[in-house]
């Protein structure tokens, strides 16, 4: 089936530390959280997903074509009470699917890379 070119570029957002692996799971976490920019009117900035980070935080792009491509799944997932409101509205986690924890842990690498 082919895909609109909505979901071929529709894109997910994570917020990372420079010099830190941004697609890494912590243990106990099930799925990372990302946000997707256009799940609000007006759509998300880097700014004001910035604001709720720590400073000299990054934006890491990545569209969902790329994130399903690798067998994973973004799933919509209320976001923590310490977010601002826009910002639990717009969140995700991307999720294993149906890939064991290493095959999810290996998929995440491949994300990593931009791959």
């Amino acid at each position: 089936m082919d895909e609109s070119p909505e979901q071929r570029f529709a894109v997910v957002a994570r917020v990372a530390t420079p010099g830190h692996a941004a697609f890494q799971l912590r243990k106990g976490e099930e799925g990372l959280s990302v946000f997707d920019p256009d799940a609000v009117e007006p759509p998300l900035s880097d700014d004001e997903l910035l604001e709720a980070f720590r400073p000299g935080s990054v934006v890491i792009y990545r569209t969902k074509h790329q994130i399903e491509a690798l067998g994973l799944e973004v799933v919509e997932v209320d976001g923590g009470d310490a977010l601002p409101d826009r910002l639990r509205l717009a969140h995700c986690e991307i999720r294993p699917g149906s890939l064991e924890r290493p095959q999810f842990k290996q998929a995440l690498r491949e994300l990593e890379d931009g791959s």
